[in-house]
């Protein structure tokens, strides 16, 4: 998400400055499109960044037995037993931080978190597994809080579980320092890969009352979504609602998951061209498009209003292409510090102009299987090329090799 400095179109619409006085800063970048053919690794890189943040905010509760979740890359032998390294920059409360981890499937084997106030870097610790020992090693830093207390929650901390975590979540008033970078994975932060459209819908309805609904609303409406009033009806679960032919093992297990939970369901309500009267519809009367703008609206609109970085797989996923460049202008429109970063196929951000050069990356696997990122402004060509053509013609690579597969499929239809 670093700009640039060679480019300057779109500079104060599309960057902003971080506010830090550390030398060599560069600008960030609000929005950051992801393309690559399908199976090229476009969701393992958000898959790989909602990893780390599960580890710095559940690690701390994992039982000693507890499986990490980690998936090495499957394709070559030697990578199954190699570590497989995290490592991200990010700013928070004025500080950047640099936090990393390496793991494999039995355990982690390191992990250290740097900042660097006034341009400085302080270490605050380093963790890397002794295999001689089969014990940790600690380093901790002169500028690091919490004396005595570090080494005894170092201690305390289980091979599949990430210092960080625990003692932010275990300990009370103590390592402040500690807090205001995990509170970057806990609050800035927000991840919605392509299977986790639901939460957004659930986050929606949770927010759907008062002044929250008439933002939700202007949300909707602004797409040219037109929904005049959204309520949202509420009752506990009822299992005799459930269908009498429905397996037993089926309903048992729904019972177990919604048993002593409320079940919401939202209410649209259209204006009747005659008589202008509300019309309700269920969710089932929507659109696709619909129910996924209104998934998306209370996490965009938060997104907007409290700076934070939205991570989206597929994100033109049942949008219509104007609404996903309307999105996109609305970060440039608030001109705050909120980030997207979102993986699509949709080509008409490529030929909008509303981002930069800096503002696109691909994905493409090698020889090996393996996935590649690289950046549009790795190619050369000026400021204002267009990008939607040159891509088409292979120019970026990214796309996918569908000789053999149409020859197969021509051969079928024979």
């Amino acid at each position: 998400m670093a700009a640039s400095r060679a480019l300057k179109k779109l500079r104060s619409e599309n960057t902003f400055s971080t506010g830090l006085t550390e030398k060599g800063m560069p600008d960030l970048l609000s929005a950051a499109a992801i393309y690559g053919p399908n199976a090229s690794g476009k969701s393992n890189l958000i898959k790989a960044l909602a990893f780390v943040q599960h580890m710095v905010l559940n690690s701390a509760m994992a039982s000693a037995d507890e499986p990490l979740g980690l998936q090495p890359f499957k394709l070559e032998p030697e990578a199954l037993r190699q570590d497989s390294q995290f490592e991200i920059d990010f700013i928070e409360g004025g500080i950047r931080y640099q936090f990393g981890l390496t793991a494999n499937i039995q355990r982690i084997t390191s992990e250290w978190l740097v900042a660097y106030p006034k341009s400085r870097p302080h270490l605050y610790f380093e963790r890397t597994y002794n295999s001689a020992s089969g014990k940790d090693d600690y380093v901790f830093g002169h500028h690091f809080e919490g004396g005595r207390l570090r080494r005894d929650w170092a201690l305390q901390t289980g091979p599949n579980t990430l210092y960080f975590s625990r003692t932010v979540q275990r300990s009370a008033a103590e390592f402040q320092q500690l807090r205001k970078p995990y509170a970057w994975f806990s609050k800035r932060l927000r991840i919605l890969g392509a299977g986790d459209h639901r939460m957004g819908h659930d986050y929606t309805i949770a927010q759907c009352d008062g002044a929250q609904k008439q933002k939700i609303l202007g949300f909707l409406n602004a797409a040219d979504v037109p929904i005049a009033d959204l309520r949202v009806d509420r009752h506990p679960f009822d299992a005799s609602a459930l269908p009498s032919d429905m397996p037993k093992a089926l309903q048992d297990k729904i019972i177990k998951q919604l048993g002593d939970k409320e079940i919401a369901k939202p209410r649209f309500y259209h204006r009747s061209a005659n008589t202008n009267e509300l019309i309700e519809f269920n969710e089932d009367d929507e659109s696709d498009g619909t129910r996924s703008l209104f998934a998306f609206a209370v996490p965009w609109i938060d997104v907007l209003e409290n700076n934070r970085v939205l991570v989206v797989d597929e994100l033109d996923s049942s949008l219509h292409p104007l609404i996903v460049q309307r999105l996109i202008q609305l970060l440039s429109l608030r001109n705050g510090q909120a980030q997207l970063i979102f993986t699509t196929h949709d080509t008409s951000v490529m030929a909008s102009h509303l981002l930069r050069r800096d503002q696109f990356w691909f994905t493409e696997r090698d020889t090996r299987g393996a996935t590649h990122l690289y950046s549009l402004q790795d190619f050369k060509g000026r400021e204002d090329n267009a990008i939607d053509n040159p891509y088409f013609s292979g120019r970026y690579g990214a796309l996918p090799i569908l000789g053999s597969l149409w020859q197969q499929m021509e051969t079928y239809a024979q």
